[in-house]
């Protein structure tokens, strides 16, 4: 005789923490630390424009009579987020098979009331590792991604040696140098300079710092992020999980990069719920995101 699933948990109880997975999705995927680098614009619900200025600034001698000095230029790109939405279906008998976590002294037939929060914490994982290569690499389905946007941009600034070059740990430095080499003056007025890579790309910059006897100089800033040997304080070197598999590196201030999404006119959310009569338990989750390069001279890459 077949036995009614009891779930550990009760439907009041996955609705209960619909707000919670909710604040999981906006923390740790729309805001979290590594996305407060860069530039938000919220309230976008489709194409808004992006309205960028550039303030040239022209001292004059006299007190008296001053004449108009300095160009100011407006320029206005469009910022378009796309719909992000998962539907996942999990069978209350499956999840109950798979050895995940159940409720004590239930002799194997009641999941404990936890696992939405493990569910929850692998599909948004997986998420966020998913948004971070498309707001570099982009998708054909989605997003372009910046690496994609600044190919397309005008004024981009491309190596002078090593463009399209495999970096390896032989040549990194030099790599690293051609891009301290193309650094404007507009860009050193910014502030501190990012260059950012692959984890595997940085992890190669460390092993060839290291073999040059410099790594005992290295200041680690957080988790896969350094300064620039020799640019302490100016310029540092980040892997970024987004760039997995890419050759592809960026030096810009983060500020110039955007990201873009609603959260006024529709609001993200995450949230599960479970169906009575079919014993199937669903996760929805939905988000809007975008992103925009604001100024494409300040940007330096090694894609050509």
């Amino acid at each position: 005789m077949s036995k009614k699933y009891e779930l550990g948990f009760t439907v009041s109880s996955l609705t209960d923490y619909t707000a919670e997975a909710t604040e999981l999705l906006r923390a740790g995927i729309l805001f979290n630390d590594d996305m407060k680098n860069y530039s938000f614009q919220t309230g976008v619900k489709y194409i808004e424009p992006l309205n960028i200025i550039s303030t040239e600034v022209v001292f004059q001698p006299t007190e008296c009579g001053l004449n108009q000095s300095g160009d100011t230029t407006f320029t206005e790109k469009d910022i378009t987020v796309s719909k992000y939405a998962v539907k996942k279906r999990f069978c209350v008998g499956d999840l109950e098979n798979k050895n995940l976590p159940l409720a004590p002294g239930s002799s194997m037939d009641s999941l404990d009331n936890q696992i939405e929060v493990i569910l929850t914490q692998q599909i948004q994982d997986n998420t966020k590792l998913q948004v971070e290569q498309d707001l570099w690499l982009g998708t054909s389905t989605f997003i372009n991604g910046w690496f994609d946007m600044l190919s397309a941009c005008t004024g981009a600034i491309s190596l002078d040696t090593y463009s399209a070059t495999t970096v390896t740990s032989d040549n990194v430095d030099n790599v690293v140098d051609d891009f301290m080499d193309n650094v404007t003056d507009a860009m050193w007025s910014r502030g501190v300079l990012t260059i950012h890579c692959s984890v595997a790309t940085y992890n190669l910059y460390k092993r060839n710092r290291l073999t040059a006897n410099y790594f005992h100089d290295k200041q680690d800033l957080g988790a896969m992020e350094n300064w620039v040997f020799g640019y302490e304080g100016q310029v540092k070197i980040k892997g970024e999980a987004g760039l997995a598999g890419s050759n592809y590196m960026m030096l810009t201030w983060d500020k110039n990069l955007w990201i873009a999404v609603d959260e006024e006119n529709e609001l993200s959310y995450a949230k599960w719920i479970f169906d009575d009569v079919t014993d199937y338990l669903w996760y929805k989750q939905y988000f809007k995101l975008g992103q925009q390069i604001a100024f494409c001279g300040e940007c330096i890459h090694n894609m050509y």
